[in-house]
């Protein structure tokens, strides 16, 4: 129980940081967050995936990620994990993946505003992005560090 409560807190935390920042900020035409590190502008709605692969292909991407969304639910249903860094990082993974998808669904592209400009060949982002990168980051560490660990071996 412990497991489903803290990925559904998780994912519902996602889905409005990701759904309230694309609503107001990416209405903002454009300002600086952080100076020379990070800023903000309207200019950067994607139809594609990463770096705009098979930019034009919304129904693809909405079939694949449905695909990938419920191929993820099913393995979490039979997966014995039980630690809270992997229920948080697959949260993170899922939330992500459901933010992008609710705008491919209803707007026929991702809205991407976040720009870093300390990098400026990085591509545009957003915070689903962001919460999905972080939680493979932190799956991977799972993974690598904790994973099939007994208690007394930690």
């Amino acid at each position: 129980m412990k497991k489903w409560l803290t990925i559904i807190f998780t994912v519902m935390l996602v889905l409005v940081i990701d759904q309230v920042t694309k609503h107001y900020l990416f209405k903002v035409e454009y300002f600086n967050l952080i100076p020379n590190v990070i800023s903000v502008s309207t200019n950067g709605g994607n139809s594609g995936a990463a770096y705009g692969i098979l930019s034009g292909k919304t129904m693809t991407l909405i079939i694949v990620s449905s695909i990938m969304i419920v191929a993820l639910l099913i393995y979490n249903y039979f997966s014995k994990e039980n630690h809270m860094l992997y229920f948080i990082s697959f949260g993170f993974i899922l939330g992500g993946a459901i933010g992008n998808l609710i705008d491919r669904i209803w707007l026929k592209y991702v809205r991407d505003f976040i720009f870093l400009d300390f990098y400026p060949s990085f591509p545009i982002f957003n915070m689903a992005d962001s919460f999905l990168c972080v939680g493979a980051v932190m799956l991977a560490v799972y993974i690598l560090f904790f994973a099939g660990k007994k208690k007394s071996e930690k």
